[in-house]
C-alpha cells in the first residue's frame, strides 16, 4: 500500500514538472501582436540597365499578429537608401553616378517550427505579395567639381512578391531578436532589380 501511495506521489510530481515545463514553453508561443525593428543589408541581383549597380544598407520595421504556435500574419516595410552606380570616363576627368532608394512594403504569412527542447529558439519561413518604390538620382562631375545634378527622383511603384527565412529568439517572455534572409523580386518595370535583403533586429511581443 505504502508503494502504491509512493508510486502514485512520484507518477504526481512529475506530471507537475512536466506541465510545468510545458507552461513555461508556451509562454513563447502565445498567441498575440508583435512590433519589431532593425538595420538591413541590400545585396543587388540586379540586371539589364540596373546591372553594376551596387549593395545597400537600411531598415526594416515589423509588425504582425501570432494565432498560434505555428501561423502569423506579417506586415513588412524596409527601406534601402543606396543602390548606387558610377562611371568614370577613360581620362579619369569625368564621372557620373546614380544611385536608387527602395521602399519594400510587403504583406506576408508567416509559418513559425517551435524547436523541440528549446522553445525560444522559433525558426520561420514566411512568403507575401506587396509593392516596391523605387527612386533614381543621378551627378555628373567633372575633375572633381559637380557640374549638373539631377534630383528629381523619378519614382516608379511595382508590384513585388517576397520569400523570407529565419530564427526568433525570445530573450524574455515579451523581447526576442530575430535575424532574416529575404528575396524581393518586382514585376514590371522594376523585375530588372531583384534583390537579397538580410535583417535583423529586436521585437516586442505583447
Amino acid at each position: 500500500m505504502k508503494r502504491h501511495v509512493y508510486s502514485m506521489m512520484v507518477a504526481a510530481a512529475l506530471i507537475a514538472v512536466l506541465a510545468g515545463t510545458a507552461r513555461a514553453g508556451d509562454e513563447f508561443n502565445r498567441p498575440g501582436p508583435y512590433l519589431g525593428i532593425g538595420p538591413s543589408g541590400g545585396l543587388t541581383n540586379f540586371s539589364g540597365a540596373f546591372k553594376g549597380f551596387g549593395n545597400s544598407y537600411g531598415f526594416n520595421f515589423h509588425g504582425g499578429y501570432r494565432f498560434n504556435d505555428y501561423v502569423a500574419i506579417e506586415g513588412l516595410y524596409e527601406y534601402m537608401d543606396d543602390f548606387g552606380a558610377s562611371r568614370t570616363s577613360l581620362n579619369l576627368q569625368r564621372k557620373a553616378s546614380a544611385s536608387i532608394q527602395t521602399n519594400n512594403f510587403a504583406l506576408a504569412a508567416k509559418f513559425i517550427f517551435p524547436t523541440m527542447g528549446i522553445s525560444q529558439l522559433q525558426p520561420f519561413v514566411s512568403g507575401g505579395i506587396g509593392l516596391l518604390n523605387a527612386n533614381g538620382s543621378g551627378k555628373l562631375t567633372v575633375r572633381g567639381t559637380t557640374v549638373a545634378e539631377d534630383r528629381r527622383t523619378p519614382s516608379t511603384t511595382e508590384f513585388a512578391g517576397r520569400v523570407d527565412g529565419g530564427v526568433d529568439y525570445f530573450l524574455t517572455r515579451e523581447v526576442s531578436t530575430f535575424f532574416d534572409v529575404g528575396y524581393v523580386i518586382p514585376t514590371g518595370q522594376l523585375s530588372d532589380m531583384p534583390y537579397l535583403s538580410l535583417g535583423a533586429g529586436l521585437k516586442y511581443n505583447f
